[in-house]
């Protein structure tokens, strides 16, 4: 006859069998939903996508705990002296404690990322081999990433249990990889930009933009706008006030931004080195300031326009500035 002590243990065990399995479904659906995100970042920014999954998973309970359900941060991010952006009041190590809030997820991906790069006490990871997950756990709880005595041996745990490893390959969507364990369909990881020293470029303007920054050298550095995005979902990828991208592109919050624009992240020059560019069909005044890198208000001042006129097709329009002996055309 079972006893009332062997029927608690029976029924223990098959609660504890089940909430096992509820989270382990759990924790492959996150992989199944954020791995693409965690490759795309680990390309941009050179943080492993193994890391960043390991690290998402168990700070947000497998994108389940309360902290992430209100504020989309799976990366338990607090607000700091220099968040700018929406933030919500959470229990942590003390009571109401200020975490950053995002529009959804895939900026808390991308504000980790940001996170890591630009902060000065994580540089030394950006020298590992992006392979190398288990010095890249260690490195994290080194400088001071959580307080968990044993939070580089979770990370690696997860990374190990559930292969995630294979993620560091740099395949462009998890649907590429036919098996999680055969890694040699895998494309090669290539890395982060890289300085004349060899080492990622983590400069304030480009630390979220390393593979998409453009321009040469000594110009304004601009990111070319791709299908999908939107200028708020840049500025909040930035860390930067919508306003402010607003004003460095000379634009408005009418002004419509179209895939393939280009979006500058520094304020623009006042000069070009050549003298004039020829104005092509349907392109105005800004048009031409966004292709030559140059403020809107400096190509009226070179030209003497009005503000609001617009060229005319084979217009001869001025990117540098009068010389003084230089003959003005009547």
């Amino acid at each position: 006859m079972m006893t009332r002590k062997s029927l608690f243990s029976i029924v223990f065990f098959c609660f504890a069998l089940s909430s096992a399995f509820g989270q382990g479904e759990a924790r492959k659906t996150y992989i199944a939903t954020y791995s693409s995100i965690a490759m795309e970042e680990m390309k941009r920014a050179g943080v492993p996508a193994s890391i960043t999954l390991a690290q998402g998973i168990l700070e947000s309970g497998n994108g389940l705990s309360e902290l992430a359900a209100k504020s989309n941060n799976h990366f338990g991010i607090k607000c700091h002296s220099d968040w700018e952006g929406e933030r919500v009041y959470h229990d942590d190590d003390e009571q109401g404690e200020c975490f950053r809030k995002y529009k959804n997820v895939r900026h808390s991906f991308e504000d980790h990322s940001d996170f890591l790069v630009r902060g000065s006490r994580y540089d030394f990871l950006f020298d590992l081999d992006p392979t190398d997950y288990k010095n890249w756990a260690k490195g994290l709880k080194k400088a001071g990433y959580a307080t968990a005595p044993d939070y580089a041996e979770r990370l690696i745990e997860i990374i190990e249990d559930e292969r995630l490893f294979a993620f560091d390959g740099g395949a462009e969507s998890a649907t590429e990889i036919s098996s999680i364990a055969d890694l040699a369909t895998v494309k090669k990881y290539s890395g982060p930009t890289l300085n004349e020293k060899g080492k990622p470029i983590t400069s304030e303007k480009k630390r979220f933009v390393l593979h998409r920054v453009q321009g040469a050298k000594g110009s304004p550095n601009f990111v070319v706008l791709q299908v999908g995005e939107s200028i708020e979902a840049m500025g909040d990828s930035l860390n930067m006030r919508v306003a402010v991208l607003l004003d460095i592109n000379d634009a408005t919050w009418e002004t419509v931004f179209e895939p393939g624009d280009k979006i500058y992240v520094d304020y623009k020059k006042t000069k070009a080195k050549e003298k004039y560019v020829t104005a092509k069909e349907g392109q105005s005044m800004r048009d031409i300031a966004q292709q030559e890198g140059i403020k809107l208000q400096s190509l009226y001042h070179h030209n003497h326009f009005a503000v609001g006129h617009q060229p005319k097709p084979g217009d001869q329009v001025r990117i540098k500035p009068w010389g003084l002996f230089e003959k003005r055309n009547p």
